[in-house]
């Protein structure tokens, strides 16, 4: 069962004379989202949250090993229980018929390539996660010309945490890392075509980026592309964010994972985006 997290502290508010420039102030989060504590849990494991070094975790089942650095690049370079839900439903639908991944992601990957992009990856945790447990699935041989194709994404300062952590789990045929900024024109790689599965774990705690995560979801999300959101609920400002993209996206709320109730009782929840107009 996943563990009782310990909250963390609110995010504190730019002073005036910091940048108005939202992209800026997100290489600033560190000091924006100080956490109160050293040591937390995450699956199971005592993690000092200020210290760099490499957790090695089973997550139902497969092992992810993630390099943190403790801060130094900002609050992604850190584990974070909403990484860890989605990770654990991930991975839980494999072999569980009743979950919506299990259909669109699992047996669609068994017939045809399947593109993935995890925004605001930090570590890379959740399309690690994702990674390890189809090397694990397809270790006697995948499908070939199907599987996953796996990109986790966030600003240039995470980019080398992330390839570090490819390496660590060997994971070079099937996850890669790029610069993704929210708010910015994307590459037309990104959109033709769009993606079958956005990941997003965790992206919602900082208000300026709030517009810039939403139009980027938006840019991003296919007609029938699978959205899944985890998010660690910490203050009412976040439903500013939830309000906003309810223009644009339909929200359900995912609730038949087994282990949700742990989770939720720590207010870390795991969401579906439908998009509701078509892409022209």
């Amino acid at each position: 069962m996943p563990p009782s997290f310990i909250t963390s502290s609110l995010p504190a508010t730019p002073s005036d004379s910091e940048s108005n420039d939202p992209l800026h102030s997100l290489l600033l989060a560190t000091d924006l989202f100080p956490l109160a504590q050293d040591v937390t849990k995450f699956a199971g494991v005592d993690y000092a949250t200020s210290q760099a070094g490499i957790l090695d975790v089973t997550l139902n089942g497969t092992i992810v090993k993630i390099k943190h650095d403790g801060g130094a690049a900002g609050c992604g370079g850190k584990v974070w229980p909403a990484g860890e839900l989605l990770s654990r439903y991930l991975i839980s639908a494999r072999d569980n018929e009743t979950y919506l991944a299990h259909e669109a992601l699992w047996k669609e990957s068994a017939k045809r390539k399947m593109k993935i992009i995890e925004l605001g990856s930090g570590t890379g945790l959740v399309g690690l996660a994702l990674g390890n447990a189809y090397s694990l699935a397809t270790k006697d041989g995948a499908v070939e010309n199907a599987g996953l194709d796996i990109v986790v994404t966030d600003q240039a300062n995470m980019l080398s945490l992330m390839e570090d952590n490819i390496k660590l789990n060997e994971l070079e045929d099937t996850v890669s890392a790029k610069v993704l900024d929210w708010g910015t024109d994307l590459p037309d790689n990104y959109v033709n075509p769009c993606p079958d599965v956005i990941l997003a774990a965790d992206c919602v705690y900082f208000e300026p980026a709030f517009p810039l995560l939403e139009k980027t979801l938006l840019d991003l999300t296919g007609d029938n592309t699978l959205v899944l959101m985890s998010y660690k609920r910490r203050r009412k400002a976040d439903n500013r964010f939830f309000q906003s993209i309810k223009r644009s996206f339909r929200i359900e709320e995912i609730k038949d994972y087994e282990e949700y109730k742990e989770f939720s009782r720590d207010t870390v929840f795991l969401y579906r985006l439908i998009r509701k107009n078509l892409r022209r």
